[in-house]
């Protein structure tokens, strides 16, 4: 400034100073990692800390979906620990360009990690027909996921309990604990019985029941969008009919005959696959021109 208050030669304003540079990223993996929630079908392995089963690596069937599903029996500090080493074995794999099931097989039999722990040699993934089906086979019967749980209306608390304390001191509203109609399970070690469900003569897929548990799904044969579709379709037709309380195999029967429609038909002679690997692997193989 000069004796006279006004700015000098050389002088800049603090508004035209530039800011100084940003310090680089201390987050080695930029790309964040896989989304770590899906609506469609996972596939999972077990992971055992000291052979103790602490979660369940899963990876969706049909979108760009990974992650570490715990097992919340004590001590829960083991079942942390393994959680936060996946989170950053799968930041790595995606950075890395590998697909959610490249990941998932990425460490079958490799060494035992402290924290992490390991995943068995061998071990061959298992079908969930969706997180919150393998949510309930590692934890059954425990709360759901509260990012899962819808939010609290405006006027109470996140477990429903009303502001309003003239209403009370207890949860009005099922925020904690929704209803969870009854589903099949998705997973069995008993043999198979399944239909083809099939489409402007494409083989979907096949509606398969368990011979001798609680057990049916519908196992796909492609994952583009008619696929998808077809998939969501018959996994709904399944719900409600467990929701009936049908038994798994006469609820697949039941759909035999019944006549085509968007998500095709149930067509063909039932047939039994001596376990559902032995069914995933005839929906693999490509279908004969």
């Amino acid at each position: 400034m000069n004796g006279d208050g006004r700015p000098g030669e050389g002088y800049v304003p603090p508004w035209d100073v530039p800011p100084p540079p940003l310090p680089p990223s201390a987050d080695p993996y930029p790309h964040g990692g896989y989304n770590p929630f899906t609506e469609g079908p996972v596939r999972y392995l077990p992971v055992l800390v000291d052979g103790d089963l602490v979660g369940y690596l899963w990876a969706s069937v049909a979108d760009d979906a990974a992650s570490f599903l715990r097992v919340m029996t004590p001590p829960l500090d083991r079942s942390l620990d393994a959680a936060v080493a996946w989170s950053e074995r799968l930041r790595e794999a995606e950075t890395a360009g590998l697909t959610p099931a490249q990941a998932l097989g990425r460490w079958v039999g490799a060494p035992p990690d402290p924290q992490a722990g390991a995943i068995p040699a061998g071990a061959v993934p298992q079908e969930a027909a969706s997180r919150r089906a393998l949510d309930e086979i590692a934890n059954p019967g425990f709360p759901p996921d509260i990012t899962e749980l819808p939010p609290a209306p405006f006027g109470y608390l996140p477990d429903g309990t009303p502001l309003d304390r003239s209403q009370g001191w207890e949860p009005k509203i099922a925020t904690s604990s929704p209803h969870v109609p009854p589903r099949y399970l998705a997973v069995t070690e008993a043999p198979v019985r399944y239909l083809p469900v099939v489409k402007n003569g494409r083989t979907m897929g096949y509606l398969w029941a368990s011979t001798d548990d609680r057990a049916a799904a519908y196992e796909r044969r492609g994952f583009d969008v008619e696929d998808n579709e077809v998939w969501g379709t018959w996994v709904a037709r399944l719900d409600e009919a467990a929701g009936r309380g049908v038994p798994p195999l006469e609820a697949v029967r039941g759909f035999a005959g019944q006549p085509a429609d968007d998500a095709g038909a149930v067509d063909g002679e039932e047939r039994e696959a001596p376990s559902l690997e032995a069914l995933k692997e005839i929906a693999r193989t490509p279908e004969a021109p």
